[in-house]
């Protein structure tokens, strides 16, 4: 409210100050000589030679200033002010147009020096238009420092972090001239902006937790609360979740866990992908003990990723982001399927990319890639020599079959020649890519499958694959992309397939194209979700952006929190509020037997 406020009494001088001019009896061709002959040595940087090219165009003459201009100057103060277009509210010279508006509506400019000073003023208001136009198309992420952090990954952490980061040019500079002379400065800017219906709701999100009040610290404690409980730590728990939205705002804020807080309880809890039973644990705890300022960073990170992207995807086409551990099918704007997905190791992250999924294969062979072999296998077969015998895995060389001894592949394990031997699991069961598995072929050999381990599935965290991404329901998928085969396939066809073992490939008539994305913030269905920075690519894209900027980037040694050694016992809140030091615990003892659900990510 303040910010428009402002912009709205700035945009009230800009119109005084357009009269001004109007009745200087200064008139646009002397602006334009004003303009011309200073244009080479008033403006500086990227934008330079844009905004030489935009003035040829138009002769010099005033773009901004004078009474006839006054409309798209409008539009151009409360673009540079408004979030939609400038979310990260960069100066983009505001604060020097500010200066030369004043001095100029209170007439401290004497009259031999006006002209220059609204050739400078036109000028620095085209140079303000250009910035934004490059922020809204590029943003201000070093991608280039970017891709050589995700590069270094592999040297000082045997990572091979694989996103093809494409950064769009800006538009021809006829289009922004065009603009201009239009007066269509707002719909212009809007025509930039891409990803477009991820990017408002993450705009009109950024807002909301912008203008939220800092959160109360809720106490650390080891016990948990339930429905039915009474408990003055309670208050403060519903004052956080009141101010995020996800308690009603009718609840009262007294001690007592009812029906209202349990379904805020579930809502927060789904929103943050915690554990959904309507209890308030540690774990949740320390997710509501996290800033707003976090929430807000994680806004914008991903904010900045919709830069990367085209104005929006294709009519039908399947997205994976792998932060949420889920795949969606849509076609033309409808969801038609979601299911659940395992990802990649935070040490063999799944790749960001996009591709064309051509067909399916059913009773999939699976041929082991030689990073798999000399990571994996080896170490395997050194353990249990029958691996192989016991997992259907055959060797070849060439065509031909062959058995290998136990020591032949030793020499390969840390040596950069590739093993000369093809290891195949047929078809079964106990197949690594189970059932089934969809092809969008690609230079980084992953694809979705099914699996033959199904409990992977049932975890918080699904990041257990080395790459490819392991579909909960394959068949439901499956019964959607046969809408696009030649050949009729029922249910009856299909299972006579599976019991025959025989590798079968199904063509897809038409080419489904596959998002493989990387968004930890997004709305769906009415909720605004925040999953975890598994692979710390958000971090990297904070600290490649301007203001933030690091050379380097260095994966934190704790990749995890034990968010059970920052609880406190009932007896120790009790001593708390007494204001007496409380005694030490003994946490190993206490807390032996907490799941794996109190260990989170950072």
């Amino acid at each position: 409210m303040e910010i428009q406020l402002k912009t709205h009494i700035f945009i009230l001088i800009i119109f005084f100050t357009t009269s001004i001019y109007a009745s200087s009896n200064i008139t646009s061709q002397e602006i334009a000589l004003r303009i011309q002959n200073s244009i080479e040595s008033k403006l500086k940087g990227p934008n330079k030679n844009i905004i030489k090219t935009i003035y040829e165009k138009n002769s010099y003459n005033p773009i901004w200033v004078g009474t006839v201009n006054k409309t798209k100057l409008g539009q151009l103060i409360t673009a540079l002010n408004n979030p939609l277009f400038n979310y990260k509210d960069k100066p983009m010279g505001r604060t020097n147009i500010k200066k030369l508006f004043f001095l100029l509506d209170n007439n401290e400019i004497s009259n031999d020096k006006k002209k220059e000073v609204y050739a400078r003023l036109d000028m620095m208001l085209s140079n303000s238009f250009v910035a934004l136009v490059r922020f809204i198309v590029q943003g201000d992420v070093d991608w280039v420092l970017l891709r050589k952090k995700m590069v270094a990954l592999k040297e000082s952490n045997d990572i091979e972090a694989k996103w093809e980061i494409t950064p769009k040019d800006l538009p021809p500079i006829e289009s922004l001239y065009t603009a201009m002379l239009n007066n269509n400065i707002k719909n212009y800017l809007k025509s930039l902006i891409t990803m477009e219906s991820r990017y408002y709701s993450l705009v009109k999100l950024l807002k909301d937790y912008r203008a939220m009040e800092k959160f109360p610290k809720v106490v650390y404690t080891n016990d948990i609360f339930k429905l039915g409980d009474k408990d003055a730590r309670l208050v403060d728990i519903k004052k956080r979740l009141l101010i995020s939205g996800d308690l009603e705002q009718d609840a009262p804020l007294d001690k007592y866990f009812d029906a209202k807080l349990k379904k805020a309880v579930i809502k927060y809890q789904t929103r943050y992908h915690l554990k959904v039973d309507g209890n308030i644990d540690k774990v949740m705890t320390y997710y509501l003990n996290q800033p707003v300022k976090k929430n807000i960073q994680q806004i914008i990170a991903n904010l900045d990723k919709c830069k990367l992207y085209p104005k929006s995807f294709e009519d039908e086409y399947i997205e994976v982001n792998i932060p949420d551990f889920n795949l969606r099918y849509y076609s033309k704007g409808e969801k038609l399927f979601k299911s659940g997905v395992v990802v990649g190791r935070i040490d063999r992250p799944t790749p960001i990319f996009s591709d064309m999924m051509t067909h399916m294969v059913l009773n999939p062979t699976w041929t082991i890639p030689d990073n798999l072999i000399k990571r994996d296998l080896i170490p395997t077969l050194r353990e249990d020599p029958k691996y192989m015998e016991d997992n259907n895995i055959h060797v070849f060389s060439g065509q031909k079959e062959i058995q290998l001894t136990e020591g032949q592949l030793d020499q390969y394990e840390n040596s950069t020649k590739a093993v000369p031997y093809r290891f195949v699991q047929y078809p079964g069961d106990n197949n690594a890519l189970g059932r089934i598995k969809f092809m969008f072929p690609n230079k980084y050999a992953v694809y979705l499958h099914d699996t033959d381990n199904k409990t992977l599935l049932e975890r918080r965290y699904k990041i257990y694959s080395s790459g490819c991404m392991r579909v909960d329901k394959p068949f439901n998928l499956m019964r959607v992309l046969l809408e696009h085969t030649k050949e009729e396939y029922n249910q009856e066809k299909i299972d006579l397939i599976l019991e025959s073992m025989k590798t079968t490939t199904i063509k897809l008539t038409q080419a489904i194209p596959v998002h493989i994305l990387y968004f930890t913030v997004y709305k769906e269905d009415g909720l605004a979700y925040f999953k975890n920075d598994i692979y710390l690519y958000d971090q990297m894209i904070w600290e490649s952006s301007a203001g933030q900027k690091k050379s380097t980037f260095k994966i934190p040694k704790k990749r995890f929190i034990d968010v059970k050694k920052n609880a406190k016992t009932k007896q120790e809140l009790h001593e708390i509020e007494k204001n007496e030091k409380p005694k030490r615990v003994n946490i190993k003892k206490q807390t032996q037997n907490v799941s794996n659900d109190a260990i989170e990510m950072f």
